[in-house]
């Protein structure tokens, strides 16, 4: 945050503004760290539990869910707490003195636990799921959260479009602003709820990523009440207060979710998460292009895992939610990796995606979606190189032979490295004198 301080040309620095609300992210942590054992405790009494299947789920035993209600507990708290603070800025005239949460935020938080805590105990289908992040979305819509973003985004490129070829610039109709915007709000939350999904199977994985990017998008958060808002300091604080709660409640489950993991998530947990990243994404829309991608490029390991889970099923003929045991922290662990040290690979790259938004929020938008391309093309290209697109059918299936790992035997063999051997007929060797 030093940084801030110095880049910063108002009067306050970082500290002003998180100091305001440092409880939040106590009151996260304290929460979600002591009702995590207490619901595990719960789960295993009523045998809410994942059973390993050596195939996907790579535990050695049963674990019992529950723990995305535990964060999800501590993020609400913390959220709640945060009414009863002080605003880190008052402008003469502010007409309250106390952050405002817009209650859509909780409201679509509240449907997708209730949606992931159905799926853990009962199971349901893809479609009911999508329905339901849609529904969530369209509460945040309702409320005024990412109303404006379409023309944040469209305008500009629709200014610099017409320049270039008409000489005079155009205004977006207010419908169409308003259909993008409303598109973009549905798009980030159904594919965050999803990429924070399939990024959920190894100990720790999920909530350790989701804590480097919570930490991300909180520098960002303050780095707009410093720099970048100050029109509206309410959208400052909501930033800053759901980076912390979001921080400190993912920190206090983690402990008990790294390998070997007592308790999962599940996916009442991972879902919540997705929506949680991709309500910051918005937020982080609502203000300028650039702090948007800043905030997509810290959340780009869960992207790139779901743009190539998608890219395979669709390349091999599968349907796009078909589960497989192909996403990246399997293609590491089928690599000889251990669990332990493909999540901490996880956790370097997801550190590494996260200075890059750093670095991305100092300079100018054409210069940060110049990069954000160029990142995201070169690990598409990468990855698709390195094998990890196309299917290895035999590591579909389970395996027989107890704690063998399934993708022991699945190594492919080159054909030019098998020797051709044929029979000579029994005529030919007699001819040959044989």
């Amino acid at each position: 945050m030093w940084i801030l301080s110095q880049s910063s040309p108002q009067p306050f620095a970082s500290d002003d503004v998180l100091s305001n609300y440092m409880a939040v992210f106590y009151i996260s942590f304290v929460v979600s760290f002591v009702f995590t054992p207490i619901l595990r405790v719960i789960a295993l009494y009523y045998g809410i539990i994942d059973q390993p299947d050596r195939v996907r789920k790579l535990h050695a035993s049963p674990v019992a869910y529950l723990g995305g209600i535990a964060v999800f507990l501590g993020w609400l708290t913390g959220v709640t707490l945060s009414q009863y603070l002080r605003l880190h800025r008052i402008d003469p005239g502010w007409p309250t003195t106390h952050p405002k949460v817009h209650f859509s935020i909780v409201l679509g938080a509240l449907i997708i636990v209730t949606l992931g805590l159905w799926d853990d105990v009962l199971k349901i289908r893809p479609r009911i799921k999508i329905f339901g992040q849609v529904a969530a979305a369209l509460c945040l819509l309702g409320d005024g959260v990412g109303t404006h973003c379409g023309a944040v985004l469209l305008q500009p490129l629709v200014t610099r479009v017409s320049m270039w070829t008409i000489g005079s610039p155009l205004t977006v109709p207010p419908w169409m602003l308003t259909g993008c915007s409303a598109l973009l709000v549905i798009g980030v939350i159904v594919g965050c709820c999803n990429a924070s999904n399939l990024l959920d199977g190894l100990d720790g994985l999920c909530g350790g990523v989701t804590a480097i990017i919570a930490a991300g998008f909180l520098f960002i958060a303050v780095h707009l009440a410093l720099t970048g808002g100050l029109i509206d300091t309410n959208w400052d604080a909501l930033r800053v207060i759901l980076g912390l709660a979001l921080l400190g409640a993912v920190l206090g489950f983690v402990p008990y979710n790294f390998n070997p993991a007592s308790i999962f998530m599940g996916d009442t947990g991972s879902m919540f998460l997705g929506f949680a990243c991709g309500t910051m994404i918005i937020l982080m829309a609502q203000e300028r292009a650039k702090w948007f991608l800043a905030a997509m490029v810290m959340f780009a390991l869960p992207i790139l895992d779901t743009a190539l889970a998608f890219m395979r099923r669709w390349l091999n003929d599968r349907p796009l939610f078909s589960p497989d045991r192909q996403h990246f922290h399997h293609q590491l662990v089928a690599r000889g990796f251990t669990v332990k040290q493909t999540v901490l690979v996880s956790y370097g790259l997801a550190i590494f995606f996260g200075l890059m938004g750093v670095a991305m929020v100092f300079l100018r938008t054409r210069y940060t979606l110049a990069i954000y391309l160029v990142i995201f093309g070169s690990i598409i290209v990468a990855a698709y190189k390195m094998g990890m697109v196309h299917e290895n059918g035999a590591s579909q299936t389970p395996s027989k032979l107890g704690n063998v790992r399934p993708d022991a035997f699945t190594q492919a063999i080159d054909s030019e490295m098998v020797m051709k051997v044929t029979a000579t007929p029994p005529a030919a060797r007699t001819a040959s004198g044989g």
